[in-house]
C-alpha cells in the first residue's frame, strides 16, 4: 500500500522508531552494522597493505619429500609478511632482518614466476633501482601478495655473509638429492654456476652438498615439469648448461651412479621412475579421498567445533607450552555439537562434562585484534544464549565458520565449589594476570580479576599479592602485555593512572613481579618481564630458523 504525506506533516508522522523495536531486531540491525564496518575497514585494509611471503632454505628442506616432491615450495607454509604498499624495499629488509635475524647486507631477494608448463620457480633476482621502489610497485601482476625467494650464504658456524656477486653468466640452481633404497628425495641446497660451464666441473661441489667423496659417481637429472605428466630427463654431464637449456630457478636431481650394480634390486631405480611413481600415487590418493572427503564435508555442515578454554588451561599451559597470550586452542576441550542446537543445551553438555552447573557458568567470545593477538572480547548476551550454536560467531569472524572459541568463566569459593559469576557493568573490564619470576626465569598464569575501568592498579595490588601468595604490602611492578609479532611489545603500568587511561579493556594481559627496585638487577639476566619475554621470542625465532639445534640454552649463550 503506498501513502501519500503533506511534506508539512512529515515531522508529526514519522519519528524515529528505535523504541518500538523488538530487543532481537536491534541485536540483528546492530549486527548487520558491525558487519558493513568491518568489510569497509578490510576494504580500505586490501588498498592500503600487501601480502608479502618469503621463502628460505629452511622451508625448502622442511618441505620438500615431506610434503611436496615436487617444485620447490608450497608458500601457504612460509612465513608471511603484512606490509604498507608505501612502505620502501629497503624498510622491508629491515623487518625481515628483525624476523629472520638476517642483517640487511646479507639478503638477496629472488621474483618467483609461474612458466608456461605450471611449474613455479625463482626467476630473476631484484634489481639495486628495484629495491628503492615500494612494495607495492613489486607486486606480481595485480595480485594481492608478492612472493619471495630470499637467498642467504651461511658460513660453516652458521653466521651469514654477503652473497657472492652474479653476472648476467651466473644462474642459481637448486639440488635435490634421491636415495633409490630409502626411496627417499630431499633438498641439499644451491649454486651458482657459469652458463657456459658444464656440470662435469661441478660434481665435486654437488657431492660435497650431499656429503659424499669427491670422487663419487653421480646421475644428475633435470625435474622440467609434473602436471598433466611428469617429465624429468638424464642430463649428460659434458655438455654446458646453455646447451642443455637450464636457467636461473632449475632444478637438478641427482642420485649416486647405478652403473656397477643390479638395478633390479631396487623398485624405482632411478629419479625419473621414481617421480612418475609419487605422481600416480598422489593420483590415486586423490580419487580415494575425493568421496569420503565429500561425504565428510557433508556431515562436517551439520556440526560446529567449540572449543572451551578455562582457567584450568591457562594454568596448565602458559609458561610450559606457551609464553605469549593465554592459551592454544588446540589443546583445549572440543565439543562436536549440532548447528541447531540451543546454546542453552550445549550448556548443559558443558556441565556434564565439566561438573560446573549451567547456572555458575558464563561464555565470553574471543577476537584477533588488529596486533594478532588473540583475547577474550565480551561475554555472551542473554539473547545469543537463545540462539542456536550456528548463529554464534567470533567477534573477528567475517563469515560461517565451522568451528567457535570459547572462554569459559568459572568462580570457586576457597572449598572449590562454585558460585554464580558476579553481575558486571559497562565500567567493569576483565583482566588475566601473569607473574613473572626474574631469579627462576619463569612466568605462569595466576589468575584473573574485573576490575573498575576508572580505578587504577594501586587499588588492587593487595588482590594481586594475594593471586601471587605475596604478603599484602609487597612491592610489585606491572607491565601489559600488548604483542608478540613481529616483534614483542611490552610496556611498563603506572599504577596511578586508570586503567583506562592506561588503554586497558576486556582480556588485555598484565604480567606482574616484585619490584627490584632496592635490590642489584645485575644479578638477573633477565630482571623485568619485556626482557624475558624478548628472549624467549630470540629463542623461538632461533629455534624456527635451525631445527636441528638441540640447546637452544647454550646457543643463546654462545650468541652474546
Amino acid at each position: 500500500m503506498l501513502i501519500y504525506i503533506r511534506e508539512s506533516y512529515k515531522e508529526n508522522i514519522l519519528c524515529n522508531a528505535d523504541e518500538d523495536l523488538a530487543e532481537h531486531l536491534k541485536m540483528t540491525l546492530k549486527k548487520e552494522q558491525e558487519e558493513k564496518e568491518q568489510k569497509r575497514k578490510e576494504k580500505v585494509e586490501d588498498r592500503l597493505y600487501t601480502i608479502i611471503k618469503v621463502a628460505r632454505d629452511e622451508d625448502l628442506a622442511e618441505q620438500i619429500g615431506k610434503e611436496m616432491y615436487f617444485d620447490l615450495v608450497d608458500h601457504d607454509k612460509v612465513h608471511a609478511f603484512h606490509i604498507q604498499k608505501q612502505m620502501p624495499f629497503t624498510q622491508f629488509k629491515d623487518v625481515v632482518a628483525k624476523v629472520f635475524r638476517i642483517p640487511v647486507q646479507f639478503q638477496r631477494y629472488w621474483l618467483w614466476a609461474k612458466r608456461q608448463n605450471h611449474t613455479y620457480r625463482p626467476d630473476r633476482a631484484l634489481t639495486v633501482q628495484e629495491e628503492v621502489q615500494s612494495v607495492g610497485q613489486l607486486r606480481e601482476g595485480n595480485t594481492a601478495e608478492l612472493k619471495l625467494f630470499l637467498e642467504v650464504e651461511l658460513c660453516l658456524d652458521l653466521r651469514p655473509f654477503p652473497p657472492p656477486e652474479k653476472t648476467k653468466e651466473d644462474i642459481l640452481l637448486f639440488f635435490k638429492f634421491y636415495d633409490p633404497l630409502k626411496e627417499k628425495i630431499r633438498y641439499v641446497g644451491r649454486l651458482l654456476v657459469k652458463e657456459s660451464g658444464k656440470p662435469l666441473e661441478i660434481l665435486t661441489k654437488i657431492n660435497e652438498l650431499v656429503g659424499f667423496s669427491p670422487d663419487e659417481k653421480i646421475e644428475l637429472f633435470e625435474e622440467i615439469k609434473f602436471e598433466p605428466n611428469v617429465i624429468c630427463e638424464h642430463i649428460d654431464s659434458k655438455r654446458s648448461f646453455r646447451d642443455c637449456e637450464i636457467g636461473d630457478g632449475d632444478i637438478i636431481c641427482f642420485q649416486k651412479s647405478l652403473q656397477n650394480q643390479c638395478s633390479e634390486q631396487y623398485r624405482f631405480p632411478e629419479v625419473p621412475s621414481f617421480f612418475e611413481y609419487m605422481h600416480n600415487f598422489q593420483i590415486k590418493l586423490n580419487k580415494e579421498q575425493e568421496e569420503p572427503e565429500q561425504k565428510k564435508k557433508e556431515k562436517a555442515h551439520l556440526y560446529k567445533i567449540i572449543k572451551v578454554a578455562r582457567d584450568e588451561d591457562l594454568g596448565e599451559q602458559i609458561g610450559k607450552e606457551i609464553y605469549f597470550d593465554l592459551v592454544d586452542h588446540d589443546k583445549v576441550h572440543s565439543f562436536r555439537i549440532r548447528k541447531q542446537m540451543p546454546f542453552t543445551l550445549f550448556k548443559e553438555e558443558v556441565a556434564k562434562e565439566f561438573g560446573i552447573p549451567v547456572q555458575f557458568q558464563r561464555y565470553w567470545l574471543w577476537t584477533k585484534r588488529q596486533n594478532h593477538s588473540y583475547r577474550p572480547n565480551r561475554p555472551l548476551t542473554a539473547q545469543e544464549e537463545i540462539q542456536s550454536v550456528d548463529q554464534l560467531r567470533e567477534v573477528s569472524d567475517k563469515q560461517d565458520c565451522a568451528e567457535l572459541k570459547l572462554f569459559l568463566e568459572v568462580d570457586l569459593c576457597l572449598d572449590l565449589r562454585p558460585f554464580a559469576p558476579p553481575g558486571t557493568t559497562k565500567e567493569e573490564i576483565l583482566l588475566f594476570f601473569k607473574l613473572y619470576d626474574p631469579l627462576k626465569e619463569k612466568i605462569r598464569y595466576v589468575g584473573r580479576l574485573f576490575v573498575k575501568e576508572s580505578g587504577t592498579p594501586l587499588e588492587i595490588l593487595t588482590k594481586l599479592n594475594e593471586l601471587a601468595g605475596f604478603s599484602p604490602d609487597e612491592e610489585i611492578e606491572l607491565f601489559e602485555e600488548i604483542k608478540f609479532e613481529p616483534n614483542v611489545m611490552c610496556e611498563h603500568i603506572d599504577s596511578n593512572l586508570s586503567f583506562r587511561d592506561s588503554q586497558l579493556g576486556d582480556g588485555d594481559i598484565i604480567c606482574f613481579q616484585k619490584s627490584l627496585r632496592n635490590q642489584d638487577s645485575d644479578q638477573y639476566r633477565f630482571p623485568e618481564v619485556p626482557l624475558f619475554l624478548e628472549y624467549v621470542y630470540d629463542l623461538q625465532v632461533i629455534k624456527d630458523r635451525f631445527p636441528r639445534i638441540q640447546s637452544l640454552e647454550t646457543y643463546f649463550q654462545g650468541r652474546k
